[in-house]
């Protein structure tokens, strides 16, 4: 094994060792120097005096070093404690300066992020940023991570196999891609894979059985806090088998990952729920259930009700609905008080709701004062209660709408907020399969179907004959896997017959000649024999941040870009010049 600057400890005291490294921090005691040499693998303290000190008086922060020397044992009063080679130190007698730095731009801290640069700037210095011993730990879980995963699907039979990341537009879809032009076929274009779909298919009409590949993906869509423009998944499929087995497949591989890279013990069988039944009792197609606070509809205890924004919401067949919380009126951290209630208030308005209405259980009533917003409920006040099952110390929400798809997406929102403020986490990680979703969804722009997911997943036998006539009511072999309120994977079993692929694509508003030109080869395909089939894929990006427990994925990511999607380390995108655009692609821009 090599030497390297983290691998010592006392043991090794009196060993003449030979290190490359950085220059980390420098400390002059005159007539002693002390630096930290850091590498990938950690630091350790190097001494100089003597006549070597002169020459190491030239080191400056993150220089390349070259040493060689003596461990020994660090004077007891200058033991670091939190660090692993704390107790000893490199007595240098050997010194190579194998090349100069200039002044970082920023302090390359190690976990102690008391001075962290923004993050702009260290994405712009992302090759600095990456020598921080954090951003170090979290390149090797993710390593880690990935390694675990390899290593199961190969023990379980799966090929690793590559697909072309320069393939076929299919904007029709409703995604937005990346197009790259064509030089040799001018006027033409490829399209960056938003994921290895189709291929995987083809994988599986080719007889490969159980593929699997480590995915870079591209999807050209609106900038979001846990979003990058190219990310990563694990992608699977396999063939002659249902979604019970690829589950269970997935659970195997999630019991193995927590004991080989987070040293914990889960059990497999994770929990299932309906897509229809997660969105009316959570307001989200991925919940967090580490706390229980279900969407209940209290419409009919508070019909009699006087408060005039609940009444007239009814009046226009509208739904009223509630949730409650315990609330720790005590803990400074999470603090519910009114002026927190008043800011949840805009929160729901930002969400397109008129606004909302609390109540706080105390001294087992409702109170109003001196918390809550008055309200007029009167006796119906306990009706909520009861339905509720609130106890002493609850917080009551009260939502209201006429449309209750708005309704429930804004209810599942503010769910998560007050969850993370205060939910009562029953458990550390909580898995959860969501099952059959609908095929199709409006746009609630245009008005027209579009894939809930993907227009490749199988509709249940049951619901097949809702394609020609309620393609709304068509339910789809779709499955979801959820961890803590995350969507970290999604699948499905995918169509197989042709004419059921191209109805499917048609309920779109696809025309058969569109079809043609954009799925014909993968229709094709189908008509040759296609075996039962079905895959997931796993968002290795945010599946790293999760188990890290991050909220930011651009720290699992070697060179990720910003929140605008841009890369400041290089600058792109960048602007190409016209006449290169012509004479290389025959693409003319009309200034």
């Amino acid at each position: 094994m090599e030497l390297n600057c983290g691998s010592f400890n006392e043991k090794d005291v009196n060993k003449e060792v030979s290190l490359y490294g950085w220059a980390r921090y420098i400390r002059d005691h005159g007539g002693k120097l002390f630096i930290d040499l850091a590498d990938r693998h950690g630091y350790i303290q190097l001494v100089f005096e003597g006549e070597i000190l002169e020459k190491a008086s030239n080191i400056g922060k993150e220089y390349v070093l070259h040493v060689k020397g003596k461990i020994r044992l660090r004077d007891q009063d200058t033991i670091d404690k939190d660090s692993s080679t704390g107790k000893i130190e490199l007595f240098v007698t050997s010194l190579v300066i194998l090349n100069k730095s200039k002044v970082p731009p920023f302090e390359l801290i190690d976990e102690k992020k008391k001075f962290l640069a923004n993050e702009e700037l260290r994405l712009k210095y992302r090759y600095l940023d990456l020598r921080r011993r954090d951003m170090i730990k979290n390149i090797e879980f993710r390593d880690k991570l990935t390694k675990s995963i390899r290593k199961f699907l190969w023990s379980r039979d799966f090929l690793e196999l590559e697909t072309p990341t320069l393939v076929k537009d299919t904007y029709e879809t409703g995604s937005r891609t990346f197009l790259v032009p064509s030089r040799t076929n001018p006027e033409t274009f490829y399209s960056l894979p938003q994921s290895p779909q189709i291929y995987k298919q083809l994988c599986m009409v080719s007889g490969l059985e159980r593929y699997f590949q480590v995915a870079r993906c591209y999807r050209d869509e609106d900038p979001r806090e846990d979003r990058q423009p190219e990310f990563t998944q694990i992608d699977l499929e396999l063939s002659f088998k249902d979604e019970k087995y690829i589950q269970s497949l997935i659970e195997d591989l999630f019991v193995t990952v927590f004991n080989e890279v987070l040293n914990k013990k889960i059990k497999a069988n994770f929990r299932h729920m309906l897509y229809k039944d997660a969105v009316e009792q959570y307001g989200s197609d991925k919940p967090d259930l580490r706390f229980d606070s279900k969407i209940i509809d209290i419409t009919e205890e508070v019909k009699l009700s006087n408060y005039n924004m609940l009444k007239r919401v009814i009046s226009m067949n509208g739904k009223v609905k509630a949730m409650v919380f315990n609330a720790d009126f005590n803990s400074e951290k999470s603090k519910v008080d009114k002026n927190y209630m008043l800011k949840l208030i805009e929160v729901a308005k930002e969400l397109g709701l008129g606004g909302m209405t609390w109540l706080f259980v105390a001294s087992n009533k409702l109170s109003s004062e001196p918390e809550s917003i008055v309200i007029s409920f009167g006796s119906i006040a306990e009706k909520i209660k009861e339905k509720l099952n609130a106890k002493e110390g609850d917080i009551i929400l009260i939502f209201s709408d006429v449309s209750e798809k708005l309704l429930l997406n804004a209810m599942g929102k503010i769910r998560k907020i007050l969850g993370d403020k205060i939910g009562k986490y029953s458990d550390e990680y909580n898995f959860l399969w969501i099952d059959e979703f609908p095929m199709f969804e409006k746009d609630e722009v245009t008005g027209k179907l579009k894939p809930a997911h993907n227009p490749f997943s199988a509709p249940k036998e049951e619901t097949l004959k809702y394609l020609d006539t309620a393609p709304e009511k068509a339910v789809a072999r779709q499955y979801d896997l959820v961890l803590n309120g995350v969507e970290i994977a999604s699948g499905s079993i995918r169509i197989i017959d042709p004419v059921v692929q191209r109805n499917s694509l048609k309920m779109m508003g696809m025309s058969d000649k569109t079809i043609d030109e954009t799925f014909g080869f993968l229709i094709e395909a189908l008509e040759y024999g296609a075996p039962i089939h079905g895959g997931i894929a796993l968002g290795l990006d945010r599946l790293v941040a999760l188990l890290s427990n991050s909220e930011n994925i651009r720290d699992f990511i070697l060179f990720p870009k910003n929140k605008k999607f841009e890369s400041l380390i290089d600058g792109s995108p960048t602007k190409i010049n016209s006449k290169r655009l012509k004479d290389d692609f025959g693409i003319s821009i009309n200034k």
